[in-house]
């Protein structure tokens, strides 16, 4: 047993409760049984030091809990098996993977939102606590004192990014790489850079126009409503 397996078990359960209240909806059991098997993968895991299980347990834990039932974490555990069934251990593996992504998130966004109580100064330390870089450390503190914003960068369909400029996107701390939603943007969508930090939204669009090799002013932008 562990404090994520704790946590995924927690969630399996309250999905098992849901379900016996909506026995027409198939899609909570079938959570719960998904989150189940997760946490056994996770005791598995743990027990054998694979690296996911040790970097969630040694820097996303705190006072004996899994660290953000409430983030970006705790709505991915929310989600996991509902809507898209777990057909292999493949996918276990795969969302444990997602999850330390997750979890940096999670604690860079703690540390931006109680910046007061960081000081810069044990940025270094603050990194290894969190399993972070120390540059994403200090663009939280920025972020957190305002110095700089998260931008979501949009790259039209018309335009192809290749493997090597998706790659360098993907290597921006912090940032997620994503087609947006079809209901959103419409058919087909943009290509979205998430979480990406700058000091302003023309050097935000300028980054990713030379990565991608596009004029800057072919790429919409918006302030992302998320800290970093």
């Amino acid at each position: 047993m562990n404090a994520l397996s704790d946590h995924l078990r927690e969630q399996a359960a309250a999905h098992r409760a849901s379900a016996a209240e909506r026995p027409d909806d198939p899609r909570y059991a079938r959570s719960a049984e998904a989150l189940e098997a997760l946490a056994g993968y996770a005791d598995a895991g743990a027990e054998q030091g694979v690296f996911q299980m040790r970097y969630l347990l040694e820097h996303h834990v705190v006072d004996g809990r899994f660290a953000w039932p409430d983030g970006q974490c705790g709505r991915s555990i929310e989600h996991f098996g509902f809507d898209v069934p777990v057909r292999s251990e493949w996918d276990l593996e795969q969302f444990l993977m997602d999850l330390c992504d997750l979890a940096k998130s999670d604690a860079a966004r703690h540390i931006g939102e109680h910046e007061s109580t960081f000081d810069r100064d044990d940025a270094a330390a603050i990194a290894e606590r969190f399993g972070l870089s120390v540059e994403r450390v200090h663009d939280a503190l920025d972020t957190g004192r305002r110095y700089k914003q998260l931008f979501v960068v949009g790259i039209p369909d018309w335009h192809e990014v290749d493997a090597a400029a998706r790659a360098q996107l993907e290597a921006l701390d912090g940032v997620i790489v994503a087609p947006g939603a079809k209901e959103v943007y419409g058919d087909p969508p943009p290509l979205l850079v998430k979480n990406l930090s700058a000091p302003s939204l023309d050097e935000a669009r300028e980054r990713v126009a030379q990565i991608v090799a596009i004029d800057a002013g072919a790429l919409g932008v918006t302030a992302s409503p998320r800290v970093i």
